[in-house]
């Protein structure tokens, strides 16, 4: 882990919604029911200390090489939403996947929306990063309501496990691009470091064991759908300044607004009247 220090221990999983529903019948089960459920126990040690989703409105895949002249999707494409957990510590990860109600309830539920062969689920490690950009004070929107891009980092095999050195000279080229590209359009970013996780096995909980490596994924915290134009030049800009260091061709960028399940700190429970916006 690096030498920068977060308060909580962070899980996130990029999913893809399970063959037989709608996106939004997904959205619906993901955040309603399921949501509802994570949040049911009683003690603060059975669920996680902060829940976010994030619903996507849309997305771009690199392309799968040996496809048809470029057009092809990888057969893992295809991300309807991300979710965010955070935990106070390892003992808190451990206390809460162990329990009763994670084992019998929480967890099979997740055979009701999520496809889990391709589930993309990693621990991380989140660094705020600093972004001087034009957009005013009115436009930051609060924790839980805001409009993101996420982008998902794919390396070449050599580099995977050199996350923190990845994440220095990544953090730099993509402020750059985003203040050049989209700067009226972004209002904060922040890096989450995939971190080691042999005490416990995320891939086993979540799905997706074949699915690619992201040492390094990024929020970017936008001002709606409006910034999509914008936020896509500023990530071919970045791409292409880095050159091989990057994957492109797993790696990808998705669009979405957050809700928020729960968060035990500040007393918010799970609300059935959240629905994905689309900021249009």
């Amino acid at each position: 882990m690096s030498s920068h220090k977060t308060s909580h221990l962070k899980q996130i999983a990029c999913l893809r919604r399970k063959a037989n529903l709608t996106r939004k019948e997904f959205f619906d089960h993901h955040f309603q029911i399921h949501g509802a459920i994570s949040d049911k126990p009683n003690s603060p040690n059975e669920k996680p200390h902060k829940y976010i989703q994030v619903h996507f409105f849309d997305t771009a895949f690199g392309e799968r090489p040996g496809g048809v002249l470029g057009t092809s999707n990888h057969p893992w494409t295809g991300r309807d939403d991300m979710t965010e957990l955070y935990f106070r510590n390892w003992d808190h990860i451990k206390a809460c996947f162990g329990s009763d109600h994670v084992h019998h309830v929480v967890g099979p539920d997740g055979l009701n929306f999520n496809d889990l062969e391709t589930a993309i689920p990693l621990m991380a490690e989140e660094k705020p990063l600093k972004f001087n950009g034009s957009l005013s004070g009115a436009s930051v929107k609060a924790e839980g309501s805001r409009t993101v891009a996420v982008l998902y980092l794919a390396v070449p095999v050599s580099a995977q496990d050199r996350e923190e050195r990845l994440e220095r000279i990544f953090s730099p080229a993509l402020t750059k691009a985003l203040l050049t590209h989209a700067s009226n359009e972004v209002y904060g970013l922040l890096a989450n470091i995939s971190i080691p996780s042999e005490q416990f096995d995320i891939r086993a909980y979540f799905g997706g064991k074949n699915m690619p490596e992201y040492p390094v994924t990024y929020k970017i915290f936008i001002k709606d759908a409006g910034s999509v134009s914008a936020v896509r030049k500023a990530q071919k800009a970045f791409i292409e300044s880095v050159g091989e260091k990057v994957d492109d061709s797993n790696t990808f960028i998705a669009f979405g607004v957050e809700g928020m399940v729960l968060d035990v700190g500040n007393g918010v429970k799970v609300s059935s009247r959240w629905r994905v916006k689309t900021g249009r």
